[in-house]
């Protein structure tokens, strides 16, 4: 019987109007399709801490829509706040109260949110940061790390984690076609986690490079903390040579803490992008920033141009301020660390029981397993060593038994508040049932 007949028939129909059959390259699966499933499932309906496809098939979700999705599918609180406002109107191309008011939650809550601006996507959050940083420091270059994604803007969009091999030089790679190729000499692409590798291209570069942009937690190579002391030392640089410091909070924002990885690791940004976990799925993100670079955004030539038709819409905005407002709330985050305490507990248990060369890396509330023999995986071109294979293997199990991972073992795995007790021990038993039989059969199965 094949439990995707549905979606593979919709997604045949789709390749036809959307290229490659799909509107976003990420939803695309590799290494279980077209063999097992399709490289597209269609999606029904989601509620909570579970989602349905086409084909009826119900599942326990830890993508969550890549990590929007904090609170639950569909909470209640944010669809009510939403569909409170709809009735009055969904764009206005004028100011509305809302947006100031979560202006002020974001600046309680957030270290570096002195001032800000509203966008509607983590790239055009990136992308508006990055030219801020350069109208500032009047220099054009910047240092980016390998594996971390800021976006598909031409800027940003190089040494991606599918792109890095081991033995690579630290020439930037190009992730797309179409990127005018002068803008390879606008990007230095630096080892996460290097502090001498860091400091070498900043003293030689200096008096080029506008900013430093990273992800605090790298969340685009599985989840890869800084070392200690990583994050100071790219924030006295910054400070020592008139640099800009940029954190890509898209992934990490209110999810890692209610003031995102600013607040777990003590360091402010002199901007800070956000998105995902801002609107628990309605689309948002955030420039926020010290005041007398943020100052710089307004209207004319002597200053930095920002728009967007959508930006700061009110339906948005209430599903923003309906989510702070929860995420505010002590047991919120209370429940958030203690489920994903003990997923990522249960799951090191099942793997040490199975003999599986494992680790589980990450924060409670986003992190990844990943098959390796090492203590802990601290860069990109370390992360090529893991076993992609038995991850796809695992994946393939799960899916086909009521459990909702991204296929790409580079993605992180993520909690909501709406996951329970009875869906952590549901998952711990189809964990173990998937373990053992990979154990038991891996000889046998051809590898992707």
């Amino acid at each position: 019987m094949n439990k995707f007949k549905k979606s593979q028939e919709l997604f045949d129909e789709e390749l036809k109007y959307l290229p490659a059959g799909t509107t976003s390259n990420a939803r695309l699966w590799h290494n279980i399709c077209p063999t097992d499933v399709p490289c597209a499932i269609f999606a029904k309906k989601a509620q909570g801490a579970y989602i349905w496809d086409v084909d009826n098939n119900k599942y326990i979700d830890y993508r969550l829509g890549f990590g929007p999705i904090i609170l639950g599918h569909s909470y209640k609180k944010v669809v009510q706040a939403v569909h409170k406002v709809e009735k009055n109107g969904a764009v206005y191309a004028l100011d509305n109260e809302n947006e100031l008011r979560l202006a002020k939650k974001i600046n309680k809550m957030v270290k570096c949110a002195e001032m800000m601006r509203y966008a509607n996507s983590g790239t055009e959050a990136t992308m508006t940061a990055v030219r801020i940083a350069r109208a500032y420091t009047k220099k054009d270059k910047i240092l980016k790390f390998e594996g971390h994604y800021h976006g598909h803007h031409d800027y940003v969009l190089f040494s991606l984690a599918k792109h890095i091999k081991k033995n690579l030089g630290k020439t930037p790679i190009p992730a797309s076609l179409g990127i005018p190729k002068n803008i390879n000499s606008l990007v230095f692409a630096e080892e996460w986690n290097d502090f001498d590798g860091v400091e070498k291209t900043v003293k030689k570069h200096h008096k080029e490079i506008a900013c430093i942009i990273c992800e605090p937690v790298a969340g685009n190579m599985a989840v890869i903390p800084p070392e200690p002391g990583f994050l100071n030392h790219l924030r006295e640089l910054c400070n020592k040579y008139d640099i800009i410091l940029i954190f890509d909070e898209v992934k990490t924002g209110f999810r890692l803490a209610p003031g995102g990885a600013q607040e777990i690791y003590n360091i402010t940004p002199d901007i800070a992008t956000f998105a995902k976990a801002l609107g628990n799925g309605y689309p948002i993100s955030l420039i926020a920033g010290k005041k007398e670079i943020m100052e710089l955004v307004g209207p004319g030539r002597d200053h930095v141009l920002h728009g967007g038709t959508y930006s700061g819409n009110p339906l948005s905005m209430a599903a923003a301020n309906a989510t702070l407002d929860e995420l505010q709330k002590k047991e919120v985050f209370d429940h958030l660390n203690h489920y994903g305490r003990k997923l990522m507990k249960g799951l090191r248990d099942i793997y040490e029981d199975n003999k599986v060369d494992a680790i589980v890396q990450g924060f409670p509330t986003m992190f990844q397993s990943l098959f390796t023999g090492r203590d802990k995986i601290t860069n990109c071109r370390q992360g090529k060593n893991c076993d992609i294979n038995y991850f796809a293997l695992l994946q393939g199990e799960l899916l086909r038994n009521g459990i909702m991972l991204d296929e790409d073992p580079e993605e992180a795995m993520y909690i909501s508040y709406s996951h329970k007790e009875n869906d952590l021990n549901k998952t711990l038993e189809l964990f173990n049932n998937a373990v053992s039989k990979i154990k038991k059969v891996r000889k046998t199965l051809i590898k992707f």
